[in-house]
């Protein structure tokens, strides 16, 4: 049966919706379905939250789960079950968002699943519309640049790997909820500044410098630390 829809893939940026771009204001405008990605199905959506007041009132709704863990079995089920639910609408000629935090093409759930809807859609079916990532708008909120001159920049996934690279400068540590002290170690070693950015542009929003005196333990998920050497 050959597919008619088309699948979007939104990046809705890191809270604000004031910072989601006018090229997925205007998808959201006039498709037909939005795709909520949620850690628990009894759990809000922050990406909902912030492209909702974006959509249609009619707009139809499809929430699909997506658990927080390292099983790997699982996570191909739930990527599995997604993209099924999601072809099921595009067979039907009806287009379909996918909305995700920050940039779809940065660490984000977005990407499995586009793997395994590129098997079955032609590139014209898809299209993804880049947002503005949380390290962009943390960095402007302290009026800080990530890099300057011909700097470079490392964006690490977690703490893993800060001790490795002492002669980066400048440093994006994202997921740092549960391994901050590590990144204060390495501060107090390393020296230079550090800045923890928690719920960027959302309620709850904490965005400071750290000290090397300072102790802390596990902070929000959503969290991540910018460092310059």
């Amino acid at each position: 049966m050959t597919i008619k829809g088309k699948f979007y893939g939104i990046g809705v940026g890191p809270g604000d919706p004031q910072l989601i771009t006018l090229k997925a204001v205007e998808v959201l405008k006039h498709v037909d379905s939005v795709a909520v990605p949620k850690s628990r199905m009894d759990r809000e959506s922050v990406a909902w939250e912030i492209a909702k007041v974006h959509c249609p009132l009619n707009i139809r709704l499809m929430e699909l789960e997506m658990p927080m863990t390292s099983d790997e079995e699982v996570l191909q089920a739930a990527w599995q079950n997604a993209a099924t639910q999601i072809l099921d609408v595009l067979h039907t000629g009806k287009s379909v968002a996918f909305l995700t935090l920050g940039d779809p093409s940065l660490y984000s759930t977005y990407t499995y699943l586009l793997n395994l809807l590129k098997k079955e859609l032609t590139p014209g079916q898809i299209e993804t519309v880049p947002g503005i990532m949380a390290m962009a708008a943390a960095a402007a909120k302290v009026n800080q640049p990530l890099a300057t001159g011909d700097e470079p920049l490392l964006v690490l996934p977690g703490i893993e790997g800060v001790d490795k690279y002492p002669e980066i400068p400048n440093l994006v540590v994202m997921k740092v909820s549960r391994n901050l002290p590590e990144v204060l170690r390495n501060l107090r070693e390393s020296g230079g500044r550090a800045v923890l950015a928690t719920r960027v542009g959302q309620v709850g929003e904490e965005i400071r410098e750290l000290t090397e005196q300072e102790e802390m333990g596990k902070v929000d998920y959503l969290s991540l630390v910018l460092i310059n050497r």
